[in-house]
C-alpha cells in the first residue's frame, strides 16, 4: 500500500497521540494507588451507598480495560523504533476492533462519573450491575453451572440500595433497567467537545468494522475496483490513514476525560 504525504501525517499524528496516552498505562498497570478515593470526596459517599458495587471500583475498571485495548492497540500499529524510524502496520478491521473497545469503556467511566448529582451516579453504577447479573446467569446456563445466589436475591439487593439512595420506590426498577452502549456513548459523548452524535458514530464505526459489517467496509474503508465481473466489482479494501487518526484521536480524548472525572470525584475538595 502506497502512502501519500498527508497519509503519513497522519500515521505521525496517531503515534503522537498514543505516545501521550502511554501515562495513563502507568497509571493501571503498576501500584499506583491512583484507584483509591479520599475520605469525603464525591466518590466516597458514592461508594458508602452502593457497597459492595462501589462506582469508583467500577469507573477504574472500565478505564483499565479502555487502557489495556489502547496499548493492543499501539502493539499492532508500531514496531520498536529502530534507526530513528518507527514501522506503522494497518489493518482493515482488527485495529477498529481495539479502539472500540478503548473508546466504549472510557466512554462507560464518563457516563458513571459525569453527573454532578450522586443520586444519577449511583443508578447508573447499580443500573449497569442489575445488566451484570442478568448476563452472569446466562453465561451460567450456557455453562451449566449454578449461580451462587438466585437473581431476585441479587437484584432485590440492588432494589434496596436504590432506594436508600433516594430512588422513589415506584420508579426503582426502571432506574435499574441496564443502558445499552449506544445510550452511554451518546451520553458520555455530550459531556464533551466532540458532542453526543460524533461520540455515537466512532464507536458506531468501530463497531461495524469489528462486526465485519459490508455497510461498515464500504462506508469507513479505502476501496479500489481490481476486476469487474458483470453487476459485480471486486475490490480491494485498504485502512484509511484519516479516519484512524480520527477515531484515535476521538478515542483518546474520551479516556483523557475519564481519567480526569475520576481524579476529580476522588478528590477531597474541602
Amino acid at each position: 500500500m502506497a502512502i501519500s504525504t498527508e497519509e503519513d501525517e497522519f500515521l505521525k499524528r496517531i503515534l503522537t497521540l498514543l505516545d501521550c496516552a502511554r501515562p495513563y498505562e502507568s497509571l493501571t498497570q503498576s501500584d499506583s494507588k491512583q484507584w483509591q478515593v479520599q475520605p469525603g470526596s464525591a466518590l466516597a459517599g458514592d461508594d458508602a451507598k452502593t457497597d459492595p458495587y462501589q462506582v469508583s471500583h467500577n469507573a477504574w475498571n472500565a478505564l483499565s480495560v479502555a487502557v489495556d485495548h489502547l496499548h493492543c492497540f499501539r502493539s499492532t500499529f508500531a514496531g520498536d523504533p529502530q534507526d530513528n524510524s518507527v514501522s506503522i502496520t494497518l489493518h482493515t478491521h482488527g485495529q477498529y476492533s481495539l479502539l472500540r473497545g478503548a473508546f466504549e469503556n472510557s466512554a462507560r467511566a464518563v457516563w458513571m462519573l459525569s453527573p454532578a448529582q450522586r443520586l444519577v451516579r449511583i443508578q447508573r453504577r447499580l443500573c449497569m450491575q442489575a445488566g451484570e447479573h442478568k448476563n452472569s446467569d446466562r453465561m451460567a446456563l450456557l455453562l451449566q453451572q449454578q449461580p451462587k445466589r438466585a437473581l431476585d436475591v441479587r437484584m432485590q439487593q440492588l432494589t434496596d440500595l436504590v432506594v436508600k439512595a433516594g430512588t422513589d420506590p415506584a420508579s426503582a426498577k426502571k432506574a435499574l433497567k441496564p443502558a445499552t452502549y449506544s445510550e452511554i456513548v451518546r451520553e458520555a459523548g455530550a459531556t464533551t467537545p466532540m458532542g453526543a452524535s460524533q461520540a455515537e458514530a466512532v464507536w458506531s464505526s468501530c463497531s461495524s468494522l469489528a462486526h465485519g459489517d459490508v455497510y461498515g467496509t464500504l462506508n469507513i474503508l479505502e476501496r479500489s475496483v481490481v476486476e469487474a465481473q458483470g453487476r459485480v466489482n471486486l475490490m480491494q479494501i485498504t485502512s484509511s490513514p484519516m479516519v484512524l487518526f480520527w477515531a484515535t484521536d476521538r478515542t483518546v480524548a474520551m479516556m483523557r476525560r475519564g481519567f480526569d472525572l475520576f481524579k476529580e470525584r476522588a478528590t477531597c475538595h474541602r
